[in-house]
């Protein structure tokens, strides 16, 4: 039996996955997640999201968000490396740290969200992710509010059935790839 990756192996192997894939094929499969994300909010009457600004071959969310010029859209700052910590705000972003865009004004410890989408490198059959290892999203899922639908946002060829995680490791809910939304634990129904 072969033993477990790393994190740190898993990390850099769904990087190079990634990374390997067309710019074509990222920009079409983007295309589909973003239009699942815009039917899942309107589906649930979610106005108020988190999300992420594309990082190298990442994911990119702009279409979505660009399509809801009527809904608050807030994004992650890095706040703190150590103990890890985001703070969160609209637009517009500015260069921040990592390379990533950050907003210029954020005032929100917590994201003021209905929804928040997850970035991951990869995602598992539990709903568990490795990120790019800053520990930001598991500490902030861990104190996140039990209503906010945590989603992540990925390509298919970015899950596996099983990752390796530890106690301070959270799931998300669900994740959204192009073809379509999988549900790991389906969080509490809106009782309108």
């Amino acid at each position: 039996m072969e033993p477990m990756e790393t994190k740190a192996e898993v990390r850099k192997r769904y990087k190079k996955l990634r990374d390997d894939t067309s710019a074509q094929e990222r920009a079409a499969w983007s295309d589909r997640i973003c239009a699942g994300l815009s039917s899942f909010c309107v589906s649930r009457r979610i106005r108020r999201i988190g999300v992420f600004w594309p990082l190298g071959s990442e994911i990119d969310l702009r279409s979505f968000i660009n399509g809801h010029p009527e809904w608050t859209f807030v994004f992650p700052r890095v706040s703190s490396t150590q103990p890890p910590r985001l703070i969160w705000g609209p637009e517009p972003l500015e260069p921040g740290v990592f390379g990533l865009m950050e907003p210029v004004h954020a005032q929100h410890f917590m994201p003021p969200v209905q929804l928040l989408v997850v970035p991951g490198l990869v995602f598992d059959a539990e709903g568990f992710r490795i990120g790019y290892g800053g520990g930001f999203y598991d500490a902030l899922l861990e104190r996140l509010s039990p209503d906010v639908i945590t989603l992540g946002a990925a390509f298919e060829i970015q899950r596996t059935q099983h990752l390796p995680h530890s106690p301070q490791d959270m799931p998300v809910h669900g994740v959204m790839t192009e073809q379509g939304l999988t549900w790991f634990q389906r969080p509490g129904e809106e009782s309108d």
